[in-house]
């Protein structure tokens, strides 16, 4: 054999000086001349290699290689795998070989150094080295065929050199010895995951928060002093919030799990020749797998052979077409969506059969490489979760040193500790607004069931505040901002434009004639017949109503058009016999069928122009064929490319009549048409994309199309107004230096990657944005986890983008997102509203305690009351006002930058002035009734009086809209939070506890006068 390749080669020998060449030290080489001649054998096997020379004297080998067939990094992957493989020459139990280990012991010439430095990524002097080891009897006990940092080249890789990297045979399989080795070496075909953290761990960290240690120790200073009431209160609401946090953190982590969905349970095998059903975990490379119609595929594979195999690549890909396969070889560059060769584990087989080898399983397989990028990306806080962070963090501390400074003063001065303890405790419960997270919770809580009203299922609450902030939507094309439904728009035949009205699959509409003179429509009858009938999909209603296509959606398109033009469906399907078909191919780019009815055979063509047009010799117009002439086929390639800048996608049509089967059936066609289709968009889209412009949200399409095709959508759409279009492999040429410099100017995104997906979530981020990621596969899931805001499709979103997802969308709408951003727009104000609230009402309880605790010694407040005001009263205003409904004009300002502080110089003005004014007039009131001499319980009443309505007025203050009767949660609860106050002076048992007295009506007076002051 190896003679036989190397007499097919010889012809290009003369190029060698035209070839490009590669040299590399290799020790196992080295004094081996029959390794030199298996490794040369080896070498020579792979497509484009012109000559092999090795040398067991330099222990070099020399590879000639033509570069538009093979690239160099191939042949030094597979030289390594192939080193790697043969059995070492040392005795050791174990022997570490890496690629150091392949050079010779002997100086090298400075070049090949140099060369293999710049291979292997030096840094500091060190190469980086990828070991394998092996055990005393030779065998790999560690992945030989795929590392984290080699490109997988196997779509691009010959089979028969595919046959020898893997060992196997491609009729008979592995054999049992092989794969006891083999599954040994790469362990079994399934998804792993990180450990994670227990749940237990996760409550001690959440107790360790700095707030929370300084309440758990205001707590046991509180028990400490008997006040077991206070300790018990202050406590539960530290374990009530961290159980709240860990629960939503726990349920966040499951898209793994839905990944795991995917695997293929059973999948069929050929083993030591005999075909045979086994766990599809225990698939390794090199098996020989069977598929067909209905199976999904187990593990990655490199198609052998194919029979109209279509596979659907949606999840993976985002294409929502279907894919024919075929076993041709691909180039080293191609897109994993163009892989036409190459089957993924997860896919679903649509039609035909085939067999396939395995070459990648767990987690080397796409989705595995998928998993890895999951479990690699960490949670991180919303904008608000860091500016609340930093603000508790800063107040905490700023309470605990007031609070030591104070005893320690108070020590100096000769107060006793318990009494020192007690202002200490009083001073902390009262500066901490201890109900803002419960109150953080209730309003993004009752913006969850609002959202979900508008068709937005929220899964984390923080994803609420988070879309607030969102100044950037990454949004995917198919299915949210279009129908994700083909349908044909527009059809040219016998000189005449018609347009499509209608859109997805509901066959209602018609079709209008826009140009040309049209006696007899027969062109297009026919037209239409031919996409009928050279077609395999059909539609279905379902109980609700609702059409629906099973197939391609191109050919449902079709389907439905000519439901549209009134033809018998039905009758012209059964009326013709399929005698035979061509599928698809992605080469030639055509269709085929042959069919008979009572009058004669007819063969029937649709695909791309440029195939079609060189097929047909004659024209159908004016009711009879005619010859197609050049002066035709401009007119027609015109209409086309009029067409494609409209951005449908535009199919030809074509007919001959034969009198038998073996008639030729590939060249003197009957030219019948055009028919343009599109996805078409959403209604509303272009309305929705506005009005983000108008808020400050940047809207950036990401799609499978190609680039000239993106760009006319996004113009369509009124998403691309002179920005940037970038396609995938153009974004893979990029360094993220130059993203960094682009991104801001680039509006749509074409042919990406899952990686690259993340790639652009993550410049958005570097950027400072605050990025919305829209997403429906499997292939968007790492960036929808990476992005701020996550947002998956329900209709068509995989279960594993929706684990990965803060937001599920019932309806795939973007208009749905829009309201989702309003409405977290609106959550971030009232949450800032309620902050203005309730800080200004801390400030004045510890401005009263201290100016009280410093001129008289003595507490205005008693802990129970404090708690009752921070815990009860300000719960629940602080609540009315966190719900307060959507403003008109709130998408109208700017989103809040990301770097924005918590509070603003305007808001910590506000605060100061409100807080100060309620501080000094509840002091104000304790220290005029104390120096009256009317006893220490109707001070402490007054000022614990004053706080709290003072309080009920500052709440109507902090609102943005200031009409009353807008918010009925807020008139209920100041009415609520009255009665309570009256309950507490006026009825006995209940004044008792909180060791309170009735007032007159003078004292109210004195009351309404002081709340009055409080809001100047």
């Amino acid at each position: 054999m190896f003679n036989a390749l190397k007499k097919a080669k010889n012809n290009c020998m003369d190029k060698e000086v035209l070839c490009k060449r590669i040299r590399l030290p290799v020790k196992n080489i080295y004094r081996n001349e029959e390794e030199c001649e298996k490794l040369s054998k080896f070498i020579f096997t792979i497509k484009g290699v012109v000559s092999v020379r090795a040398n067991p004297i330099t222990g070099r080998i020399l590879v000639i290689y033509d570069e538009e067939l093979v690239h160099k990094e191939i042949i030094k992957e597979q030289i390594y795998k192939y080193s790697a493989t043969s059995k070492p020459v040392e005795n050791a139990n174990v022997v570490k070989l890496n690629r150091t280990n392949f050079l010779e012991e002997t100086a090298l010439p400075i070049a090949v150094e140099k060369e293999l430095l710049e291979e292997n990524k030096v840094e500091n002097n060190t190469i980086k080295q990828k070991t394998i080891e092996y055990n005393v009897e030779g065998n790999v006990i560690t992945d030989l065929f795929n590392t984290n940092n080699q490109c997988s080249y196997w779509h691009c890789m010959d089979r028969e050199h595919i046959r020898k990297v893997l060992n196997t045979d491609y009729q008979k399989g592995l054999s049992e010895k092989v794969y006891k080795q083999r599954i040994h070496e790469v362990g079994l075909n399934v998804l792993t995951e990180k450990k994670k953290k227990s749940l237990l761990k996760k409550f001690f960290d959440g107790l360790n928060e700095i707030s929370n240690r300084l309440l758990i120790g205001v707590s046991a200073a509180s028990l400490f002093l008997g006040h077991v009431a206070d300790a018990v209160a202050i406590m539960g609401i530290v374990l009530v919030e961290t159980t709240l946090s860990i629960i939503q953190e726990h349920k966040a982590e499951k898209s793994i799990y839905s990944l795991k969905s995917m695997m293929v349970q059973k999948a069929r095998v050929i083993r030591s020749g005999v075909e045979k059903e086994i766990d599809a975990g225990k698939l390794v490379p090199g098996d020989v797998i069977l598929l067909e119609a209905g199976d999904k595929i187990p593990s990655d594979c490199r198609l052998i052979q194919c029979n109209d195999l279509r596979v659907s690549e949606a999840e993976l890909t985002g294409e929502s077409k279907a894919i024919s396969k075929s076993i041709k070889e691909c180039s080293k560059d191609t897109e994993l969506a163009n892989r036409k060769n190459m089957l993924f584990m997860g896919t679903n087989v649509l039609c035909g059969r085939g067999k396939a080898v395995v070459v990648e399983t767990g987690m080397k397989t796409e989705i595995g490489k998928i998993a890895a990028m999951l479990q690699n990306i960490k949670n991180e806080l919303t904008p608000l979760q860091r500016r609340l962070f930093k603000f508790s963090s800063k107040l905490t501390k700023v309470c605990l040193g007031v609070c030591l400074g104070l005893g320690g003063v108070g020590l100096l001065m000769g107060m006793p500790l318990a009494q020192v303890l007690t202002v200490g405790t009083s001073f902390a419960v009262g500066a901490l607004p201890e109900s803002l997270p419960a109150i953080v919770t209730i309003a993004m809580g009752l913006s969850v069931q609002r959202l979900a009203k508008k068709n937005a299922i929220i899964r984390k609450l923080n994803a609420v505040e988070t879309l607030g902030s969102a100044n950037v939507i990454c949004c995917d094309k198919t299915g949210t901002l279009t129908m994700n439904e083909m349908t044909v728009k527009k059809i040219y035949a016998d000189k005449c434009l018609y347009s499509v009205s209608g859109s997805g699959y509901e066959p209602s509409g018609n079709i209008k004639l826009l140009d040309g003179y049209e006696e007899e429509n027969d062109a297009l009858k026919m037209l239409l017949t031919d996409g009928v009938l050279c077609n395999n999909a059909s539609l279905v209603q379902d109980d609700s109503g609702k059409w629906n296509m099973e197939g391609d959606p191109t050919e449902g398109a079709l389907i439905t058009a000519a439901h549209k033009a009134k033809l018998d469906v039905e009758g012209i399907i059964n009326r013709h016999k399929r005698l035979k078909e061509i599928p698809f191919d992605s080469t030639k780019k055509n269709m085929i069928v042959l069919v008979e009815n009572d009058e004669n055979k007819t063969v029937y063509i649709k695909g791309a122009l440029d195939k079609i047009i060189n097929k047909c010799t004659s024209i159908y117009e004016n009711g009879h064929e005619r010859l197609f002439t050049i002066v035709d086929k401009e007119r027609i390639m015109k209409v086309c490319d009029e067409m494609s800048d409209d951005a449908l996608r535009v199919l030809a049509f074509a007919y001959k009549k034969v009198s038998s089967e073996k008639d030729a059936i590939y060249n003197n066609y009957v030219f019948l048409g055009l028919a343009g289709m599109e996805d078409p968009p959403r209604k509303g889209v272009n309305k929705a994309i506005k009005k983000c412009h108008r808020a400050g949200i940047k809207v950036v399409m990401i799609t499978g199309d190609h680039k000239n095709t993106a760009a006319a959508i996004g113009k369509q759409l009124g998403l691309l107004d002179g920005g940037l279009v970038v396609s995938g492999p153009e974004l893979s040429q990029m360094s993220d230096e130059e993203l960094d410099e682009k991104i801001v100017n680039i509006q749509v995104f074409a042919r990406t990657s899952p990686e690259q997906k993340l790639r652009i979530v993550k410049a958005f981020k570097r950027f400072g944005y605050v990025v919305a990621m829209t997403g429906d596969g499997v292939n968007d899931a790492p960036a929808i986890k990476e992005a701020n805001i996550g947002i998956a499709m329900g209709g068509n979103g995989s279960d594993v983008a929706k684990d990965a997802a803060d937001i599920t969308l019932v309806d795939d709408n973007f208009l749905t997102i829009v309201n989702a951003v309003e409405e977290g727009r609106t959550v971030t104000n009232n949450i800032r509203n309620t902050m203005k609230y309730l800080l200004a009402g801390s400030l004045g309880e510890i401005l009263a305690i201290g100016a009280a605790a410093a001129v008289t010694g003595t507490l205005p407040l008693l802990s129970i009351q404090i708690l009752w005001t921070n815990v009860i009263c300000e719960t629940i205003l602080g609540a009315a006002l966190a719900v307060e409904p959507v403003h008109e004009k709130i998408m109208e300002k700017r989103p809040i930058r990301n770097d924005t502080k918590l509070i603003d110089n305007k808001l910590g003005i506000q605060i100061l002035r409100r807080g100060g004014l309620i501080g000094a007039t509840s002091f104000a009131v304790f220290g005029a009734y104390n120096y009256l001499g009317v006893g220490l319980a109707k001070a402490r009443t007054m000022a614990f009086s004053n706080l709290i309505l003072t309080q009920l007025a500052n709440v109507y203050r902090c609102r943005d809209n200031k009409e009353l009767s807008n918010n009925r949660y807020m008139n209920i609860s100041v009415g609520i939070s009255a009665a309570l106050l009256l309950g507490i002076l006026y009825i006995p048992p209940i004044s008792g506890v909180f060791r309170t007295v009735a007032l007159n009506p003078l004292d109210w007076a004195v009351l309404s006068g002081m709340t009055a002051v409080s809001q100047i």
